[in-house]
């Protein structure tokens, strides 16, 4: 199996090591033979330092080897921080280094928009021919954003918006729109603007129409007998920050995301933000797990989509497991509901669904509106269709009822984390009773309502508890992969090579396509005994996947 990356490494290395190296401003030859930059280069510039031990804690660089190697990636990192690659010895001489790949992650996490003659998908409702407003999920009795913005349009809180750009020209647009404030670390510049690739599999404009979503200025919309008048986004006198990460959704490195999340801290030298609205994500990755934390210790608020799979019969497996970084423990996971709330799955041969589990990520899930919701075009001045689909659609409604909610009460809490806490735990205890009963296992809490959400009297009692001492503070994130760890009888992983085995493990297992392993991942997850033939069984289609490093397969092969 081909596993595509940008030929980068992303190092975190010992405090006292990065140290040396920024005294000597990371210079070529900082490193003999390679060069070396801060992976999170906006709040490094702004000297931020996170948590209590920030100033012995481990920091991210970016390697660039001294030679293009043909190796899988992985190898190639495993080479380095052993210091038998060309220019790693000095590298390799440090102790407890951790170096993963920058790869390419797979998508999509959402569908390539149709013309907007093609508007609703009929594999869920509203139906053609029913009567429904174009901006139906806004209403009363789904998410209740007009009337809550009648108390609060988002005014004066900040939110990121990691995504493909956007498009200036488009109506659409955010009244608050901060270009001058965003970066484009997809092509390692400051045009944050969407060029509309249209490649195979690109996904042109998503970062337009999400951000209408979440923010989106004043426009008039009809379709069929009902027009709709008004603000699209649910946050929309918010400002915005734009930060390019990709060409599309299925062309994310995990560098540019990883930089586009750190970017929400110090934006180009202005005032950090409030939220962060990702509708993307991929395999899980340290450097994730790293950032996800530093936006949590900062209060930044966190809304990440569950990401898309399709259901194909037999080989829709483990692929509707959520993804990373949504699946991280201190992000929102944002799931699908349909407009008869229901939740965002189906049993239509090839068509898309969310994302979903496993049970331990439902936990701390919330639903919001989709599919069939407008879905601006960019290269347009007021284009769009009825086609808004995917978890990518129903992530901006999330992040915007948290921008709502923290312009109200985020003021009240002292400590940043404490921020972040209170609005998870507001959001989901005043999540919605879906038709049929909540379904924790698809959607999570229930589905998002700005009515329960904006209470006087329950913010009140969380701001006591947090004064209290007795908000609790959400473990720290990092990738962990303990089915791996059953099948091959391995004690959880210290630092350096056992976690990069650890994350390797766990991309593996997101990868693989072989329904044997993948049932056997969804049987432990379920709770069901393994006995040893199975055991051995699934060791073997392991070490087996395609895209496993030769580095990994060896050592497990070394196991008793």
């Amino acid at each position: 199996m081909l596993i595509q990356h940008s030929g980068y490494l992303l190092g975190r290395i010992q405090r006292p090591y990065f140290n040396t190296l920024h005294a000597a401003n990371f210079a070529a030859n900082a490193l003999p033979g390679l060069q070396t930059q801060p992976l999170f280069r906006a709040s490094h510039r702004a000297g931020l330092t996170f948590g209590l031990t920030a100033s012995t804690k481990p920091e991210w660089i970016v390697i660039t080897p001294a030679a293009p190697s043909d190796k899988h990636p992985w190898d190639i990192a495993h080479d380095h921080v052993r210091g038998i690659a060309p220019g790693s010895a000095a590298l390799g001489a440090m102790v407890n280094n951790y170096i993963e790949p920058d790869l390419l992650n797979p998508g999509p996490i959402s569908p390539t928009p149709v013309p907007p003659s093609a508007s609703l998908d009929t594999n869920y409702p509203p139906m053609s021919g029913a009567t429904f407003s174009p901006m139906w999920y806004l209403e009363t009795g789904f998410t209740n954003f007009e009337a809550a913005r009648k108390r609060t349009t988002g005014k004066g809180i900040k939110i990121a918006h990691p995504d493909t750009g956007y498009w200036p020209e488009h109506q659409s647009t955010p009244r608050n729109i901060r270009p001058e404030q965003g970066y484009n670390y997809y092509e390692n510049n400051t045009n944050v603007v969407d060029p509309g690739l249209t490649g195979l599999g690109d996904n042109p404009g998503h970062g337009t129409a999400t951000l209408a979503i979440l923010a989106g200025n004043s426009m008039s919309l009809t379709f069929g007998t009902q027009t709709y008048t008004g603000d699209l986004g649910g946050a929309p006198d918010a400002e915005v920050v734009p930060i390019r990460i990709g060409a599309s959704v299925i062309h994310l490195y995990t560098q540019a995301l990883a930089q586009g999340l750190d970017h929400a801290l110090a934006p180009n030298g202005s005032t950090p933000c409030n939220v962060v609205s990702l509708s993307h994500g991929g395999l899980p990755s340290s450097t994730w797990a790293d950032a996800v934390n530093r936006l949590y210790e900062a209060g930044i608020v966190l809304v990440a989509a569950a990401g898309d799979s399709y259901y194909a019969v037999i080989t829709d497996l483990a692929t509707h497991f959520t993804v990373y970084p949504s699946a991280f423990n201190r992000a929102i996971t944002a799931t699908g509901v349909t407009y008869d709330q229901k939740p965002y799955v189906t049993t239509v041969p090839f068509a898309m669904q969310g994302c979903w589990g496993p049970d331990s990520v439902m936990e701390k899930a919330i639903g919001a509106f989709t599919p069939n919701v407008p879905w601006m075009q960019r290269g347009t001045v007021n284009g769009w269709g009825m086609n808004g689909s995917g978890t990518s659609a129903s992530t901006p409604q999330i992040a915007a009822a948290c921008a709502l909610w923290l312009s109200l009460y985020g003021n009240q809490f002292a400590v940043p984390w404490q921020r972040v806490e209170a609005c998870r735990v507001a959001l989901f205890h005043a999540a919605a009773t879906p038709a049929g009963g909540v379904n924790n296992g698809e959607i999570g809490w229930g589905m998002l309502d700005l009515d329960r959400l904006l209470d006087d009297a329950e913010a009140a009692k969380l701001v006591g508890i947090a004064n209290a001492g007795q908000l609790g503070e959400s473990p720290a994130d990092e990738v962990s992969c303990p089915f791996w760890r059953l099948l091959f009888g391995i004690a959880p992983p210290g630092s350096g090579v056992e976690q990069m085995y650890e994350t390797e493990a766990a991309q593996v297992l997101a990868r693989s396509e072989n329904p044997e392993l993948v049932n056997g991942l969804i049987a432990w997850h379920q709770g069901k005994p393994m006995d040893s033939l199975t055991r051995q069984k699934l060791r073997d289609a392991f070490i087996s996947e395609p895209s496993i490093s030769t580095t990994l397969a060896s050592h497990l092969r070394s196991l008793p």
